[in-house]
């Protein structure tokens, strides 16, 4: 796989360069309305296709359940391109701490693969913070083990995914001393209790498989397309050696986050608040999850659990 390196970091300039044009290209419609596709198109230094593209993926944009013009409607009429900004838009949102911890959280994970544009999100964070939750959010962010970075494989699988690329790897599988040649139509990426997973269809296996992302050893992108079909993973990988079930409460703050997340299994409290059981077999996932929730989970049963979130938190608030 000589050179696989290169075409990693070319790839990676393509996807800045591709950011870089869309985040251009909204500012600048609102302020010419109605803007010609062809000249819209010279300004980008573009031709008329991969500016009708770029607006097309535009209209994507959008919160959950991602649905068309939730943010931006950007389209063509009569040759001339329009956008309208939701009103959201028009004044920062104002966070609670437990909200601007979770965002903090998620964005020191992608650090390993994010650009310089996250630095400046970050530092632009706190002043979206209400005045009276600034202590509690930074406080809570002490707390959080945030040493864990993304891995430097997902720039590049992503952009598989979206374009719909055949992918070559080295693999090590589990348990094997030396690294297999696969080739795979990467289909989802997605963390589980701390790990990265690749869900991908191996032409060299010829089935669905689930790849976890610290056993890549090598990858490279290949020019080979393929048409994606709507399926998923049958089931998530566990560690080994389970403790039994979770149960873990969560206040009515979080409660909407966590009924999104585990819909019928997530109990309805009195109060508002929803209660969900997890499994116990892996701890350090399980502190860590708990404790990303700040003052908005607490671990109901069994006492190991509890403890073991208890010490975490006192160890945080002695270092």
């Amino acid at each position: 796989m000589a050179g696989h390196g290169r075409r990693m970091e070319a790839g990676r300039s393509a996807v800045h360069e591709r950011l870089r044009r869309l985040l251009f290209l909204v500012p600048f419609v609102a302020k010419h309305p109605g803007i010609a596709v062809e000249e819209l198109a010279r300004a980008q230094g573009l031709s008329t296709d991969e500016l009708l593209e770029d607006l097309d993926l535009l209209a994507m944009v959008g919160r959950p359940p991602f649905q068309p013009d939730d943010y931006i409607d950007i389209y063509v009429e009569n040759g001339r391109v329009h956008v309208d900004l939701d009103q959201r838009f028009h004044a920062p949102p104002r966070l609670t701490a437990s909200e601007a911890a979770a965002l903090t959280s998620a964005a020191e994970l992608m650090r390993g693969v994010a650009s310089q544009a996250l630095q400046s999100a970050l530092a632009k964070l706190e002043k979206v913070v209400p005045p009276g939750a600034v202590g509690r959010w930074r406080e809570m962010g002490q707390k959080l083990d945030l040493s864990l970075e993304a891995p430097s494989e997902l720039g590049p699988l992503s952009r598989a995914i979206v374009e719909r690329r055949e992918v070559e790897l080295d693999y090590l599988p589990a348990g094997g001393q030396r690294a297999e040649e696969r080739t795979v139509r990467p289909l989802e990426l997605f963390s589980h209790r701390g790990q990265w997973y690749l869900y991908a269809h191996c032409l060299s296996r010829g089935d669905d498989r689930l790849f976890r992302l610290d056993r890549i050893r090598e990858l490279a992108l290949t020019e080979r397309r393929f048409e994606a079909s709507p399926r998923k993973p049958s089931s998530i990988p566990s560690p080994v050696g389970g403790k039994g079930e979770v149960r873990v409460r969560f206040s009515p703050l979080a409660a909407r986050y966590v009924k999104e997340r585990f819909g019928e299994e997530a109990r309805l409290l009195p109060d508002g608040g929803v209660e969900v059981k997890v499994a116990g077999d892996s701890e350090r996932w399980l502190v860590q999850w708990v404790m990303s929730f700040g003052g908005d989970a607490e671990v109901v049963e069994p006492m190991w659990a509890r403890r073991a979130v208890a010490a975490f938190a006192r160890a945080s608030l002695e270092s």
